[in-house]
């Protein structure tokens, strides 16, 4: 099968066409990775953040309370009253 000359000046144009859509083909599938890989590292540390925002103020209430029975306590009486006898 020959080509003839207004054939290939046709055809040739096209394959550069095609090698540039492929390049461009592989670069976004490589770019479309690496913004999900940065998307899940930021979701990930996001889950981290609340998570220790959680353990903060969990830690906070359970201070307040300890710190209210200790202002509580008397350092010479006692804690129940007895009413038998």
């Amino acid at each position: 099968m020959s080509l003839k000359l207004v054939e290939l000046q046709v055809a040739l144009p096209k394959t550069h066409e095609l090698g540039k859509w492929q390049e461009h083909m592989q670069q976004y599938g490589q770019l479309a990775q690496q913004q999900l890989a940065t998307e899940m590292k930021k979701q990930d540390e996001r889950i981290r953040q609340q998570v220790t925002k959680a353990e903060q103020s969990e830690r906070g209430k359970w201070k307040k309370e300890s710190e209210k029975k200790e202002k509580s306590k008397h350092p010479y009486k006692g804690t129940h009253i007895d009413f038998i006898g």
